[in-house]
């Protein structure tokens, strides 16, 4: 208790000069961990960000890639050409031509058989009929008949797989469409009903 008031001073003085000298660490310790934080998450969301990019530029190549025609030709030409026949078998059921006769320029005539042969009105019918009896005698038709019913059951196999994958849902609209009797307007009313 013999201190006196000069020694008092010096020593809060002494005292406040440690406290502000420990705040001073603080605060540059404080900063540099908010630093480091602010460092950390600006990495982070950069890379969630580059993570995100890449993987939108994925999906709109993929995208890209199903729809490129050309390409899905040169990798599978041989679904390319079933889905090119399927879709004339329906054009031409659709247009009312799909082998009944109702074609320019073919005829129905009985012959072999039970069969109808389609003869060109024009001058190559003779060539077509004697191509088509060499064919028949030799049974190669009945292969072309059997190998194209296989193409066009493997293709429409691959259509509906295909499109029941890029088109959720797609087999039982389907279903529900095969079910439906009527025109193609009272079948697409049905399936839009059973969404």
């Amino acid at each position: 208790m013999g201190q006196s008031a000069d020694q008092i001073r010096q020593e809060i003085d002494q005292k406040r000069a440690d406290a502000s000298s420990k705040i001073d660490q603080l605060q540059q310790q404080v900063q540099g961990t908010t630093e480091q934080v602010r460092d950390q998450v600006q990495e982070s969301v950069e890379q969630v960000v580059e993570q995100v990019k890449g993987t939108v530029d994925e999906t709109i190549q993929t995208v890209k890639q199903s729809v490129d025609f050309r390409q899905q030709i040169e990798e599978r030409p041989l679904v390319a050409l079933g889905a090119a026949l399927v879709g004339g078998f329906l054009l031409g059921g659709m247009t009312g031509s799909g082998g009944n006769g109702g074609g320019a320029g073919h005829a129905p005539q009985q012959g072999y058989g039970s069969s109808n042969e389609y003869r060109s009105t024009s001058s190559h019918s003779s060539g077509s009929s004697t191509v088509r009896t060499a064919l028949q005698k030799s049974g190669l038709e009945d292969t072309i008949s059997n190998a194209a019913a296989a193409l066009m059951g493997s293709v429409t196999d691959q259509l509906k797989s295909t499109l029941d994958r890029n088109f959720p849902g797609f087999a039982d609209k389907m279903q529900t469409a095969q079910n439906k009797m009527g025109s193609l307007a009272d079948k697409t009313h049905e399936t839009q009903k059973s969404s």
